[in-house]
């Protein structure tokens, strides 16, 4: 068997250079050819790189690992998907049986998915379960990049991965943009959740739904809250805190 190529793409450089060590000790054979933190250059980097199997990283900030793929003509790669916290993605994975590890990521895991690739290595039945990912998740909705959102004198286009964060009001939801601006669209919490959880947004609390791109700090003081971007803060409820500690776990890892 020729020497296996391998690329590895997360926004994350710690969770690069983790998963370096891991595959080094593991499959010291492996010829670790390509790494990146960089989103944008990856579309036209992975073209030219010869490469058998990338480790992609889903939640990235300005792209998602589902379209990034899209962006690449002519796939010769395989792909490992990781992942932080998605239930969403996940029940895609196990539905087009795909292989996918969660952050922060074990070596025995690792090494049985890893395994379990080789084992259909050169298969092309493998691209094309992902080609039917793909598709599963464009005709779900979550390939999108806008949502349509109702307010008052029709519908609002909003650009998905520049909403931070979501507060219930009563029967309405303010959504708080990167830019600053905020508005009022007429659908409870619970109804803008139903739309964003195909997109990894988090209810952290019964008024509050977060994308986790803005996260920058997790504080066990005052009951604990979030830190977002421009030190706003978030109140975490006791149901989700677990969740949001194994996430920054990941993250540190």
């Amino acid at each position: 068997m020729k020497k296996i190529k391998i690329g590895i793409l997360d926004d994350e450089l710690h969770s690069v250079e983790s998963l370096t060590l891991h595959l080094e000790e593991l499959f010291p054979d492996f010829d670790i050819v390509y790494k990146s933190t960089k989103v944008q250059e990856a579309i036209s980097k992975l073209p030219e790189i010869e490469i058998d199997l990338l480790f992609l990283d889903i939640e990235m900030p300005g792209m998602n690992g589902f379209q990034l793929l899209e962006q690449i003509q002519d796939r010769k790669f395989d792909v490992i998907f990781i992942t932080a916290y998605s239930e969403y993605a996940i029940e895609a994975f196990k539905a087009k049986a795909i292989n996918y590890l969660l952050k922060p990521i074990d070596e025995e895991e690792l090494e049985n998915a890893i395994n379990k690739w080789l084992e259909n290595y050169e298969d092309s039945s493998y691209s094309n379960k992902i080609e039917s990912l793909i598709d599963y998740l464009k005709k779900e909705g979550m390939m999108k990049s806008k949502i349509s959102v109702p307010v008052m004198d029709g519908f609002e286009f909003v650009e998905i991965n520049d909403i931070v964060y979501c507060q219930s009001n009563n029967n309405y939801t303010q959504i708080y943009m990167r830019n600053g601006d905020k508005f009022i669209i007429s659908r409870t919490l619970k109804g803008v959740e139903e739309i964003l959880n195909a997109y990894f947004f988090i209810r952290v609390h019964q008024s509050y739904i977060i994308n986790p791109n803005y996260l920058s700090k997790y504080s066990r003081s005052e009951g604990g809250y979030l830190v977002l971007l421009d030190d706003i803060r978030i109140p975490i409820s006791n149901a989700k805190r677990s969740l949001i500690v194994s996430l920054f776990n990941s993250l540190g890892k």
